[in-house]
């Protein structure tokens, strides 16, 4: 299976990859870069799911390592709900990069509406 991650550089910053699509992450992976603990991870994960935000067969995968070694993998949704859910500095990074993103986005789909005395024009 084809993954990618989000990656922290030497100097603490996030590189997130321009296909979400392929992204999926692993407890331990989430761990390092939200800078908390694999029990508190597990309990955030555990509430989103109990409050239904996500169903885990959408957001989560299994991957075999080796013989009889699985590793559990968490897609895009799952860690945009767990940033949003955590009060850590790697989870604040991971909100505020989100943001950064959409923020762009939208700047260069802006559509202006320009309304003269009753007829539309669209630019």
């Amino acid at each position: 299976m084809k993954r990618t991650v989000i990656t922290v550089d030497g100097n603490g910053r996030l590189s997130i990859p321009s296909n979400v699509e392929d992204l999926w992450m692993s407890e331990n992976e989430l761990v390092d870069m939200l800078y908390v603990t694999t029990p508190k991870l597990k309990a955030v994960i555990r509430a989103i799911y109990k409050e239904g935000m996500l169903l885990m067969s959408e957001v989560q995968k299994r991957q075999k390592l080796s013989k009889d070694v699985w590793q559990t993998l968490y897609g895009f949704p799952m860690v945009v709900a767990i940033c949003f859910r955590l009060t850590s500095n790697g989870a604040a990074q991971l909100r505020d990069a989100i943001f950064k993103r959409l923020y762009g986005a939208k700047e260069k789909t802006a559509i202006v509406l320009q309304i003269y005395g009753g007829t539309n024009a669209f630019s």
